[in-house]
């Protein structure tokens, strides 16, 4: 049965390849230098396109979005059109200055990457010394001026032992949410697979996230973890509405640097270029073949297919599409899933 379309609720728009960091993670594989694809035009073009079809959250991503010399301009116009901006940013030039234009620009909130409890773990998964006193100079700055926060955490074997300990910074930092990542092995971090959680540590994983989430002063939200739906449920916990599946091709959609739209991030497969197609978003989201096909449950393959927790889960679909080749694939690490990682 196909699914009905909803339309995203959040989007983000990676305005640039371009970041001061090496970070070994990194989906889109920045680079310190070269050139953006887009110009301002054109992304203007592209937010008028998105605020036709909805009025959602527009995260600026990329690389390193204040790279971009008119991203002030992006900002303003993207809230004149009825879109809400935010930024996910490694805090690079956000200080006292910075955070003032950018909040009477309109931006709504930042995200700030924090991978470790301290300057060691952090710099070196992000290959730059001096990047967690960086960040944690960005945050107090986001925080003075009275701009809401976020602190996003990429968990890998190499940091899972600072969970807690991070989850707690963010919180004494002031963050409205902590917000761990699942590492998904594209871009850079194809160099890193083998820091992929096995499916029983990825179960371990999620039931201590459970624990936590009931005694964490802030919110707690899992990206890329769709299964912590079901580990919820089996709890006494009931999941809160922040807490889903996997968004693909429904809640979230991505614009990448070049104009294509993507389920996200992490699934680099195009659904359509903007450019090619009159700047129309509705279009492309309601009509292209990938993104329909994702919305199509029975399509599912391998224990997904089959597994009663489907419907509220769906599997990481970029997860399966970087190790199996196929987004319709089960999600490898699930504990339920029936073949080993290749």
């Amino acid at each position: 049965m196909t699914e009905p379309v909803i339309k995203p609720r959040v989007a983000a728009f990676e305005v640039t390849g371009r970041c001061i960091l090496n970070c070994r993670h990194c989906r889109a594989a920045a680079l310190s230098d070269g050139s953006d694809p887009l110009d301002t035009a054109a992304c203007k073009n592209i937010l008028d396109g998105l605020a036709v079809y909805t009025a959602c959250i527009l995260i600026f991503t990329g690389g390193e979005p204040m790279l971009r010399t008119d991203i002030l301009e992006l900002i303003t116009y993207s809230r004149d059109r009825g879109l809400r901006p935010v930024m996910a940013t490694c805090g690079w030039r956000i200080d006292a200055q910075s955070a003032a234009a950018l909040k009477h620009a309109g931006l709504l909130s930042f995200s700030f990457s924090v991978d470790g409890q301290d300057a060691l773990t952090h710099d070196t998964f992000r290959q730059v010394d001096g990047a967690f006193e960086m960040t944690m100079n960005a945050i107090d700055s986001a925080r003075r001026c009275g701009i809401r926060f976020q602190i996003n955490t990429t968990l890998t074997k190499n940091n899972i032992d600072q969970m807690d300990a991070i989850a707690r910074l963010a919180a004494e930092q002031g963050a409205g949410c902590w917000n761990p990542f699942v590492l998904v092995p594209v871009g850079r971090a194809k160099e890193i697979s083998e820091l992929l959680f096995s499916p029983q540590e990825y179960e371990t994983v999620l039931r201590r996230l459970a624990a936590l989430k009931q005694t964490l002063p802030i919110e707690l939200r899992l990206t890329c973890g769709p299964q912590f739906v079901r580990v919820l449920r089996s709890t006494k916990e009931r999941p809160a509405q922040t807490v889903s599946g996997c968004l693909a091709a429904t809640e979230f959609a991505f614009i990448s640097r070049t104009g294509s739209v993507q389920t996200c991030g992490f699934l680099n497969r195009s659904a359509g270029n903007l450019l090619e197609n009159d700047f129309d978003f509705g279009r492309i989201w309601e009509n292209s073949e990938l993104l329909c096909s994702l919305r199509r449950h029975e399509l599912y393959k391998g224990a997904c297919r089959t597994c009663t927790h489907l419907q509220t889960c769906r599997g990481c679909r970029a997860r399966a599409e970087a190790v199996y080749g196929d987004c319709l694939e089960q999600d490898p690490i699930c504990i339920l899933t029936r073949k080993q990682i290749p």
